[in-house]
């Protein structure tokens, strides 16, 4: 028990130590640059973790299940993905040479020039974390995890705060110092794991890598639509908001957004533990165990949400300053949303035991998918605040459908009613 409390304080406190840093540079960030840059550069970072979906095709996940049967063979699952993926973002590489002499950009011509680059490193991170956080090795993940998300904001507002009498500088400077960051934590993450497995010859790897490749890919591609509906359920309202407006009121939304990222840094930190706690217990077949559980962990998310909410004006003055007051309103709207995709994030694990990836990928793609058309109906009509809107309602539908396929294909209701007769191993 104390050891069980003891993992989810660990991850608690990394995903604490990265989001503190982060809000403070952000307060450096909205006081040094122009609406306008800040709003670049929030476009900046939303994009990264979306490329990262096609450059590894959520292979971080088959690396999961391989651990469950055998650690040896998730390692050499690692050695792939890394493979596969540099494959792949090479050929990224190539479309992006095209496209900018199509002068077509996803931010703008600076930015672009470093959106491969650390979207790939950040998928070879990414996979390394999947090993140590279904592996247990929580302190590890914890360290690389804050690693990889803060160091580039500290290393910006250092530099910003010690220089900026003698220059000024644009914000591409952060990316350029993240994607150096990124290398380094690469590098050393997959040096330090693969001295764990030194046994393991490269050449077999290389040589079954079509092979394996493959089947990686059978279990791992069916999730991608939904990671990157998610993703895109998060981001994508800022590109659309963009579009109709400019990068002011992107960078009003981000604030806002930002704000309320703190209650999803929390469930999402204690989400780490969580999925590690279910998928045990549904290998054990404990549902009455999980039932208790998911129904503590929602009442003690519900209490943070709450004082989020209180607390979001001086929350608003810690990350920006009073100008930012004009998102004060959207806030709970957002928080709100938040919480119905927590309560998906509960429940997606049962269709993942049960390598039934398209069940949980399919709740996410009607969710994304209702999230942009109704962006583009309604945010020209009724402006850039209503995204908060369309936001909550999409997390709710994505509830509803996973919530729905949980009673109906595996007979369980870990979250109100109990369990049904039937166990899910039994579907």
């Amino acid at each position: 028990m104390i050891k069980s409390l003891l993992q989810y304080f660990y991850y608690i406190l990394g995903e604490g130590v990265s989001k503190g840093i982060i809000f403070l540079a952000i307060s450096v960030f909205t006081n040094y640059f122009s609406k306008e840059d800040f709003g670049r550069l929030a476009l900046f970072w939303i994009t990264i973790p979306v490329f990262s979906i096609f450059i590894d095709f959520a292979q971080r996940s088959y690396i999961k299940k391989q651990f469950l049967h055998s650690k040896k063979k998730a390692m050499e699952s690692i050695y792939r993905a890394v493979i596969s993926s540099t494959i792949i973002a090479g050929v990224f590489l190539i479309l992006r040479s095209l496209f900018n002499t199509l002068e077509i950009y996803v931010v703008d011509e600076i930015f672009d020039k470093y959106i491969i680059f650390c979207a790939y490193f950040y998928a070879i991170i990414e996979i390394v974390l999947s090993y140590f956080q279904i592996g247990g090795r929580v302190k590890q993940y914890n360290i690389y995890y804050a690693l990889r998300n803060a160091t580039p904001y500290l290393l910006t507002i250092i530099i910003i705060l010690l220089l900026k009498q003698e220059r000024v500088f644009e914000p591409v400077l952060f990316a350029q110092i993240q994607l150096v960051v990124f290398i380094l934590i690469a590098v050393i993450a997959l040096y330090k794991i693969s001295k764990t497995y030194s046994g393991i010859k490269l050449t077999l790897v290389v040589n079954q890598l079509k092979k394996r490749i493959w089947i990686s890919l059978k279990f791992s591609l069916p999730i991608v639509p939904g990671i990157l509906s998610a993703l895109l359920l998060s981001f994508a309202d800022r590109f659309i908001i963009n579009y109709y407006y400019s990068e002011v009121e992107v960078a009003d939304y981000t604030v806002a957004y930002t704000v309320s990222s703190i209650f999803m840094a929390f469930f999402l930190a204690t989400n780490k533990m969580w999925q590690k706690f279910i998928l045990e217990n549904l290998k054990a077949n404990d549902l009455i165990k999980l039932s208790r559980a998911a129904r503590n962990y929602i009442g003690i998310v519900i209490l943070v949400g709450v004082m989020i909410i209180i607390l979001k004006s001086y929350l608003v003055l810690i990350m920006a300053n009073s100008s930012y007051f004009v998102i004060l309103d959207i806030i709970p709207t957002i928080v709100l949303g938040m919480f119905f995709y927590f309560l998906y994030t509960v429940l997606s694990n049962i269709p993942f035991y049960h390598k039934n990836t398209i069940f949980m990928a399919l709740p996410a793609i009607i969710a994304a998918i209702l999230n942009i058309i109704l962006n583009f109906i309604l945010i020209p009509k009724f402006g850039f605040k209503v995204a908060a809107t369309t936001t909550t309602i999409s997390y709710f539908i994505e509830f509803v459908v996973i919530y729905v396929i949980c009673l109906k294909k595996y007979k369980t209701d870990i979250l109100f009613n109990g369990l049904t007769e039937r166990s899910i191993r039994s579907s």
